[in-house]
């Protein structure tokens, strides 16, 4: 398992991480198996690892299919070969690629591991392939396996189809919705669409060994650790197993012995995209892991699933010349003594990616296939020619040219049923930092079940569009935490490039209709571009930022927990980036400081002062357990783009960069999803007949909904504030002992992250006892603190504890400064911005503690001796605020 990916095991960075699905352009391995999967895309996990050389099948020649064709029979149900998401996951957003930072060759594979084969025929012609018939004679006598091309007409119901299932909530979710909306209730959401579907089918030949063992070690092991491998070859070749073996990857055959394991590939093209299927089985039922050893040719892309199943984006190059992209899947048995194996603590975790290096070493990973498990390598071959009609809109991957000569992977998708000669409005959808672009268009839901997948945006009649930005994955460049001037001309430059596809609407020559949505990295790249693009009609950001240094280095206090989180995530993603970053986050975490160097690039990147720019509605999004870019950072953008006259409304929801450890209301997710569709219906496609809902949202520790028509950055969203006063007393001030955090689940003692706050038990205490009636706690408490001391210390950390839960409200602590020189001094300070019903009888409990770990620093040293405290918790003034059931959405859900 990777640095990162640990991490994100126990820290909720898999926000970014997207680990759930491979990701994979160019050449690379990248493996899946059934296993739970991510947060951001629901989807199995897999795993990238380099590709040392390989064995394969030869290709199956291929043949042209008679009906792919407009006219040809047409299939209901969407989505057959990918898998939907339902749990969200991902990193971040944020699979894994093969990425080189270079623009991929168009060309074959020069890894040097083919050079015995011929390079694929892309032009689309009906060409031999000449090498399969040179090797089919040269090599020995087997018994073929038939090859078919077809297309199938047969109607699938959507009872049958899995994915289609997957995509369906309850109907009250959506009632009252606009048709677009229906994804997330129909029990039929994509039935009825024309979608013509080709189907391939190929499978390798099998070569049989029927020789004696030579020798008797050979046949000990052979007989001796069969049970392991659950069947296979009932001897080895006579013949040399050293030449045989040469001879086979020569011709880039697998070493198929009789084993247990059988592929038949098939290829769809469904709504605008390519699907396919692995098609393995195996006789014994062992579990199978699909790994991919050679990626797409010619600098495709694709999503491969654990259950073998996968989309694929085919290069805009092999697009127009109706050509043919090549990659190669391996599918590999787990043994018994590799399950067993696997189940070691630590070790384990090192099993797997040894076991399928070693199956795809020509000599060796054929001998150990009786210990290790069997595998097959199968090439496919993905012919645009024969799957997609001519004219019809077809997902597709490219690079665009930015300003200054860089190349942006891009990937486009055309809206669900866009038929050939129709246009669409266009969504943006930018992935989280350390993420590559979303390229499985099954995702429903991502960056933390925050934002739409590329599903439900296409089945509301959008294109989309996602890339991989600078320095990161396919993209070239160095990465400058959304620089203006550099990310920001780069989006300018896909907004452009979008603007000549015949697919796109537009509201004048080089103007798309277009909007944004995305998050924390891809919601930040929307305020920026806003601010400099007049061409965006309307933007949805989603746990963004408006400082950065406001973000991660507050008053002087560098968030390390944070930042070493954020630097582990782009280490593991291989980014490019600005050479200032790496040692900001090593000298921030050693010594608490940055320099003014390093400071002036967090205060370039980001939106900042473009907030006051952006014309385009804005649909805030912010988490209330959010420890990076917290609620303050949403209600500073939303104030600037209030004054300024520009549409804005804001939605808290449980989640962000931290963990929700609160209830979580079921309708949240469809609320997020919906609200944001519901803004892009009304400022991109214009529709002013569509509601976008109250103009602030909340929920609580509860997970209950609340709304009003008043930001909490207006005076009248406000009450009189509830005021507790306290004495204080002596904190010793000692790093790492008695702090706040990190925080663990309660009743284990699993560790969730570093960044975030927990209970203190080496710190001041104030108990907030509640008034007599309920009443809603919303926005930034206030502390007034006298005190004195001495020491190194700059800060001290203020938190809210729920004595109820024992939880820190949203995980949230702050850095107080202060001045410890022996004199009195006052500080007043106003920490996070929370969301929480205070009920009779709770009792709230300010802490002030002298330690930290997401503000991890071993430098402050000393004691405060605080003369008095006081409190003020912000109040929602009566009748401001409603948490009656949202119309149409939550009535339904509570009433489920």
């Amino acid at each position: 398992m990777s640095a990162a990916g640990y991490i994100g095991r126990i820290g909720g960075l898999a926000i970014f991480l997207g680990v759930g699905t491979a990701v994979v352009a160019g050449h690379g391995v990248a493996s899946a198996e059934p296993t739970a999967g991510g947060p951001d895309t629901g989807t199995p996990s897999a795993e990238a690892t380099d590709s040392p050389g390989s064995e394969s099948q030869p290709r199956t020649p291929r043949t042209k299919r008679d009906a792919a064709r407009p006219g040809s029979p047409v299939r209901d149900g969407a989505h057959d070969a990918g898998g939907a998401d339902e749990s969200g996951q991902t990193a971040d957003d944020g699979s894994f690629d093969d990425a080189t930072g270079e623009e991929p060759e168009k060309g074959p594979a020069g890894d040097g591991s083919d050079e015995d084969v011929a390079p694929a025929d892309d032009s689309g012609s009906e060409a031999p392939n000449v090498t399969d018939e040179v090797l089919a004679e040269a090599s020995p006598p087997t018994e073929p396996v038939s090859t078919v091309a077809s297309t199938t007409g047969e109607s699938v119901s959507d009872a049958d189809d899995p994915d289609v299932g997957a995509l369906n909530t309850s109907v009250e979710l959506t009632e009252g919705r606009t048709p677009a909306l229906k994804w997330l209730s129909s029990p039929a959401a994509t039935a009825g669409r024309a979608t013509t579907v080709a189907t391939q089918t190929a499978t390798a030949p099998s070569t049989t060994a029927t020789a004696s063992v030579s020798s008797p070690l050979l046949g000990f092991l052979n007989n001796f650790l069969q049970p392991f491998a659950g069947g296979g070859p009932s001897g080895l070749p006579t013949s040399s197993p050293l030449s045989w073996a040469m001879a086979a990857a020569a011709r880039r055959e697998a070493l198929v012995t009789s084993g247990p394991i059988s592929v038949d590939p098939t290829l769809d093209f469904v709504n605008g995209v390519i699907y396919g299927s692995v098609g393995a089985t195996d006789t014994n039922g062992r579990p199978l892991i699909y790994t991919l050893v050679d990626g797409p040719d010619q600098g495709g892309k694709m999503t491969l699933n654990a259950d073998g199943t996968f989309s694929f984006l085919p290069d805009l190059t092999v697009v127009e010349a109706r050509g043919v992209e090549s990659f190669t899947v391996m599918v590999s048995q787990k043994s018994v003594l590799v399950a067993i194996l696997e189940e070691i603590p630590i070790v384990g975790d090192f099993v797997e990616p040894i076991v399928l290096s070693l199956q795809q070493v020509p000599i060796l990973g054929a001998l150990l296939q009786p210990i290790i498990g069997y595998r097959v390598i199968t090439p496919i071959d993905v012919d645009v020619d024969e799957l997609v009609p001519v004219g019809a809109p077809v997902a597709f991957t490219t690079m665009v040219t930015s300003f200054d000569g860089t190349q942006i992977s891009t990937n486009f998708f055309p809206a669900t049923g866009l038929a050939f000669g129709e246009t669409a409005p266009t969504v943006l959808n930018g992935p989280g930092l350390g993420s590559a672009g979303t390229i499985d268009p099954t995702t429903t839901i991502q960056v933390g079940n925050l934002v739409p997948g590329l599903a439900p945006l296409r089945d509301a009649g959008y294109n989309v569009v996602t890339w991989d930005p600078r320095g990161e994955y396919a993209s070239g460049g160095i990465l400058q935490l959304d620089n203006p001037f550099f990310e920001g001309r780069d989006v300018q430059a896909i907004i452009s490039w979008l603007a000549e596809r015949p697919e796109t609407q537009l509201d004048a020559p080089g103007d798309p209709t277009m909007g944004m949505v995305g998050g924390s990295y891809g919601g930040g790249i929307q305020l920026v571009t806003a601010g400099i693009d007049p061409r965006v009609e309307a933007i949805v950001p989603v746990i963004a930022w408006n400082s950065l240094n406001e973000a991660l280095y507050p008053t002087a206090a560098f968030k390390s927990g944070w930042a070493t989180l954020l630097g582990l995530d782009l280490l593991e993603a291989g980014a490019r980036i600005n050479s200032q970053i790496y040692p900001a986050i090593i000298l921030g975490d050693l010594f608490g400081f940055i320099t003014e160097a390093q400071q002036a690039v967090l205060t370039s990147s980001g939106p900042t002062i473009l907030v006051n720019s952006i014309t385009a509605p804005t649909l805030l999004i912010q988490g209330t357990a959010d420890g990076l870019f917290t609620l303050a950072q949403a209600v500073t953008n939303a104030m600037m783009l209030d004054a300024n006259g520009v549409p804005v409304e804001m939605i808290w929801a449980c989640g962000g960069h931290g963990i929700c450890l609160d209830p979580l209301n079921p309708i949240q997710q469809p609320l997020l999803v919906n609200s944001t569709i519901d803004w892009l219906d009304r400022y991109v496609r214009g529709n002013e007949l569509i509601p976008t809902g109250p103009r602030f949202e909340w929920f609580d520790q509860f997970g209950d909904y609340h709304f009003s028509d008043l930001l909490p950055s207006d005076a009248d969203f406000y009450g009189d504030p509830l005021i507790t006063e306290g004495d204080g007393g002596f904190l010793p001030i000692i790093p790492l002992i008695g702090g706040s955090g990190p925080q663990t689940q309660p009743p284990t003692p699993l560790l969730l992250s570093p960044a975030t706050a927990s209970e203190a038990w080496l710190a001041l205490n104030l108990d907030i006892e509640a008034p007599e009636e309920e009443v809603q706690i919303v926005g930034a408490p206030e502390i007034t603190l006298t005190y004195s001391g001495l020491g190194t210390a700059s800060h001290i950390y203020g938190q809210l504890v729920d004595e109820t839960t024992g939880l820190v409200l949203g995980n949230l602590v702050t850095a107080v400064p202060v001045t410890l020189n022996g004199r009195s001094q006052t500080v007043t300070f106003e920490l996070e911005q929370i969301a929480y019903t205070m009920v009779p009888g709770a009792t709230l409990k300010l802490q002030l503690a002298g330690f930290a770990t997401p503000y991890f620093n071993l430098t402050q040293v000393g004691y405060i001796d605080v003369e008095s405290v006081t409190i003020a918790l912000p109040t929602v003034a009566p009748g401001v605020s409603d948490d009656a059931a949202l119309a149409g959405l939550a009535v339904g859900v509570t009433a489920a």
